[in-house]
């Protein structure tokens, strides 16, 4: 059996080129990984702010359906129920007759950077120039005007 000397040299040697090659991964590994981390933030804040559009905008929709209220006082409740940072530049319309058992409509297009700050810009994927929209229609349960002369 023939034994292997090294020298103290070559193992020192051997040591360095394993930590040049861990560091090499590192190197290789870190970008990827910040990739992701930076994915599952931005798609996290884009998935909860589209929850809260679409329950703002079901929020609106049933107060126009169950109430006499003006459409003006609508938006009001419905960019108050998004938050003060969703509601910036958010465009509410609302499409109404005011006859019972027609449908209303309430929709709702806020741009994507007030949910998000845009992180991922440098994939190719960006929130610039892209918006939310949440839509919710729902039948009218009373004539408006019927329940504003009842009400005098």
């Amino acid at each position: 059996m023939q034994r292997i000397v090294t020298s103290p040299h070559a193992t020192k040697h051997r040591r360095h080129r394993l930590g040049a090659i861990l560091s090499m991964e590192l190197v290789m590994v870190i970008p990827i990984f910040l990739l992701i981390l930076f994915a599952i933030v931005e798609f996290s804040m884009l998935s909860s702010a589209r929850t809260r559009v679409s329950d703002a905008a079901r929020h609106g929709a049933r107060l126009l359906c169950i109430s006499d209220r003006s459409h003006d006082d609508v938006r009001q409740e419905v960019r108050r129920f998004m938050g003060r940072q969703l509601a910036e530049q958010a465009v509410v319309n609302i499409l109404d007759n005011g006859h019972p058992g027609e449908t209303v409509n309430v929709r709702i297009r806020i741009p994507m950077k007030n949910a998000s700050p845009d992180l991922l810009w440098m994939t190719g994927f960006s929130v610039r120039n892209r918006y939310l929209r949440a839509e919710a229609p729902m039948a009218r349960e009373h004539d408006v005007a019927t329940t504003r002369i009842d009400r005098l």
